[in-house]
């Protein structure tokens, strides 16, 4: 999804491992979190999901450094439309399906409001 970030933004979530087959053990899963503008691609966030499966395991990722103002003559983030990567990877290559659940990006209230005046500028 492509959006741009409210100041002091923290993407929570929570993920869990779902194996197709009961009696296997899940194998090591390993979550990224990133933030891309179609030219560069910065990781955020990285963990490894227990092997258990369906244990849900809180994600956070601080988005804060890519909203409001930084002073430069080229680089104005409040003004960026950025993309939040989730990605996933096996590490042991055993297949596995990782659900994600109640993703929401949230923030302080005078964030929320500065916010909520960009998107109305930007439509």
């Amino acid at each position: 999804m492509e959006l741009p970030l409210p100041r002091h933004g923290v993407l929570r979530a929570r993920a869990a491992v779902e194996m197709p087959d009961e009696r296997v053990a899940p194998p090591a899963i390993r979550l990224r979190i990133g933030v891309s503008d179609q030219r560069i691609y910065e990781g955020v966030t990285e963990l490894v999901l227990p092997s258990e499966p369906r244990r849900w395991t809180d994600v956070r990722a601080d988005l804060s450094s890519y909203a409001g103002w930084k002073w430069s003559l080229f680089y104005r983030p409040d003004r960026m439309t950025w993309r939040v990567v989730l990605a996933v990877d096996a590490l042991a290559g055993i297949p596995a399906t990782v659900l994600w659940a109640s993703p929401e990006i949230v923030t302080d209230t005078g964030s929320a409001r500065e916010y909520a005046v960009r998107r109305q500028r930007l439509r």
